[in-house]
């Protein structure tokens, strides 16, 4: 149920310091993939998060499922939990290096919801198109102004 590796998520951390050693630590991973899976669910389709199982490389077998993007995403925000929890007893707080992890994984988060930028074509299923932003469009509500047939409007004073 990991949306990144262990190797992914060392990257950000000093080596000489500290490691993730376990990717199996279901506290940590859960929170992550719920902050992710939630900050995202307006935007892509809740079946296109559910298939979101296997991270990896390009290449790896099995294929990867979890776009790379996501995967960075993830790895920052478990590398800057893992650093915060060891070190906020040495700075009296949140470390300031966990802090811009954080914030640099939110960061590609909220583009992502904004629309600002989109995940690679070629790492979402087919049919998926993001609401970039959750755009409502008169389409999405009826009856409206459009409707035939109407028997009042909005703008109508009784």
């Amino acid at each position: 149920m990991s949306l990144t590796t262990v190797d992914a998520a060392n990257a950000y951390l000093p080596k000489d310091k500290l490691l993730v050693l376990n990717a199996n630590d279901d506290s940590i991973q859960l929170e992550v993939e719920r902050t992710i899976k939630g900050k995202l669910s307006g935007t892509y389709s809740p079946a296109t998060l559910a298939s979101w199982t296997q991270p990896g490389k390009p290449g790896d077998t099995p294929t990867p499922t979890v776009p790379q993007s996501i995967q960075d995403v993830a790895a920052k925000l478990i590398a800057a939990h893992v650093y915060a929890k060891a070190f906020s007893s040495e700075v009296g707080g949140v470390p300031e290096y966990a802090q811009w992890l954080y914030d640099q994984a939110m960061d590609v988060l909220d583009s992502l919801v904004m629309g600002l930028t989109t995940l690679p074509p070629d790492e979402l299923p087919p049919d998926e198109l993001p609401d970039a932003a959750g755009r409502l469009t008169r389409d999405m509500f009826w009856p409206n102004n459009d409707t035939a047939d109407t028997k009042f409007r909005m703008s109508d004073v009784f």
